[in-house]
């Protein structure tokens, strides 16, 4: 089961929501061709609304902790493990995202950010290692979810989750939902690795073009 989410500083929710809608429209930018395939499209909107962007991290780690031994139980340990790294991707992605809002706020940007001051706060939180991390993850989760969804019983799981999920939580957008959007985007798709190949690599390019960009300017200061 995962650990109860620690207390948290307060964040510009208004900005958080800004910057995450930001995030999508630059993913649906830098990975056109990929929303364009017959293949990843549907797998890409699932990325950008549901694993990179996370509006609602923490209604959904209270909705899993609800129905977690329905879970365990139904999916065993193994599978189960592969669940809570996907919460601990949210988790991170939540954090990050708070910390660029923080960053932002110090810098003086209140609402309508630009590339130039959303990459500068990027490269300003000072979190390169944590950004690989967050990559790997993706990788790890991607995975490990499109394996999970290759067998035909996890349809029937989350079926009957769906039904023991409203008796606990009245969210609209429970863990279940997300799972089942996962569900739909990733069991047509064959092969995984090419998507996430992609992913990280055209990620890692831009957070390296990124912190080379402006460590020099800081070194020609």
């Amino acid at each position: 089961m995962p650990k109860k989410a620690s207390a948290k500083p307060k964040v510009n929710l208004a900005l958080k929501r800004e910057l995450q809608d930001f995030q999508v429209r630059q993913l649906k930018r830098n990975f056109s061709d990929l929303y364009a395939s017959k293949d990843y499209g549907q797998l890409c909107e699932f990325f950008a609304q549901d694993i990179y962007a996370p509006r609602d991290f923490e209604e959904r780690n209270r909705s899993f902790e609800q129905i977690s031994g329905y879970f365990r139980n139904a999916l065993g340990e193994r599978f189960f493990h592969g669940l809570i790294r996907l919460l601990d991707l949210y988790e991170m992605s939540d954090a990050m995202d708070n910390l660029m809002v923080v960053t932002l706020e110090k810098m003086g940007v209140r609402k309508d950010i630009s590339q130039e001051q959303y990459d500068e706060a990027y490269y300003r939180c000072d979190n390169y290692d944590e950004r690989v991390e967050q990559l790997d993850l993706i990788v790890e989760c991607f995975h490990f979810t499109h394996s999970l969804c290759q067998y035909r019983f996890i349809g029937m799981i989350l079926k009957t989750a769906r039904m023991t999920s409203h008796l606990f939580s009245s969210s609209k957008d429970s863990i279940v939902d997300m799972l089942e959007r996962g569900y739909q985007a990733l069991r047509p798709v064959k092969s995984i690795k090419p998507f996430t190949d992609t992913i990280y690599e055209r990620e890692l390019k831009r957070l390296n073009r990124i912190y080379d960009f402006y460590s020099q300017r800081v070194a020609s200061s």
